[in-house]
């Protein structure tokens, strides 16, 4: 596991998108911001919201760029970890895969 010193520190933010907006269109929204933003990624997107990843320096780009691509879109929590976002969201839960 890299240590947070190397990799650098992450932001998950939970976001309301359109309920038919999947992983994809959530992507293709921030596309512009991937090249200033290496370390952009959407984690899920399903139900009406979406988990995107991104740098603690990014969180207003992000902000300002789904509320623009998505109208009505909004921020419901930011966290450091996918954990918290959990606890708070139960619905936003992947099955986790089998372990051999």
């Amino acid at each position: 596991m890299v240590v947070k010193s190397v990799r650098g520190r992450r932001r998950y933010i939970v976001f309301t998108v359109p309920a038919e907006a999947g992983r994809s269109e959530v992507l293709d929204a921030l596309a512009d911001l991937s090249e200033p933003m290496p370390d952009l990624r959407v984690i899920t997107s399903f139900g009406g919201k979406a988990i995107v990843r991104c740098s603690p320096a990014g969180i207003e780009q992000v902000s300002a760029t789904m509320k623009e691509r998505f109208p009505g879109s909004e921020s419901l929590i930011t966290s450091g970890t996918l954990r918290k976002i959990r606890e708070v969201y139960p619905e936003l839960k992947v099955a986790q895969k089998k372990k051999r």
